[in-house]
């Protein structure tokens, strides 16, 4: 004759092996997605200050002079001055591009500077003066890429 407990013991520790499985491949899946989630945590993009200068000129000469700023991507200016021949004048959050001709008489220091923010793209600045023959020209520029 079988005894009648000892399947029942079989069943139960079959049971408990089974559960225990269970809770086990559940706490692995649990770590390996709080792992998943972690990894995916979105990277903060740098963003680059730019101070830009348009090496100064004096010319000798009455020129036509051409000032221009432009933009690549993200890029923000958040001011810029040029030379005219009464003294600087500044544009604040200027509309990109931006530009502006005027002409000076001889003698007058001619400049141009910027200031802005990249993160993914250029600030660009740049004047061109032409009178009599001569020219002068000067630009700078700032660029940054995040990845």
């Amino acid at each position: 004759m079988k005894n009648p407990i000892v399947p029942l013991v079989h069943e139960k520790k079959n049971l408990i092996f089974t559960i225990m499985k269970t809770i086990r491949n559940s706490a692995l899946l649990l770590v390996l997605f709080a792992l998943a989630i972690a990894g995916c945590k979105k990277e903060t993009k740098e963003t680059v200050t730019c101070s830009l200068l348009a090496n100064p000129d004096t010319v000798s000469v009455g020129m036509t002079v051409v000032y221009t700023a432009n933009r690549t991507g993200d890029g923000t200016m958040s001011q810029l001055s040029y030379a005219t021949s009464s003294g600087m004048v500044t544009v604040t959050n200027p509309a990109l591009p931006w530009t502006i001709t005027i002409q000076v008489p001889a003698n007058t220091k001619i400049t141009m500077t910027a200031s802005g923010t990249v993160t993914n793209g250029s600030l660009d600045i740049d004047y061109m003066g032409t009178g009599e023959g001569h020219t002068t020209h000067a630009s700078d520029n700032c660029a940054h890429y995040s990845e």
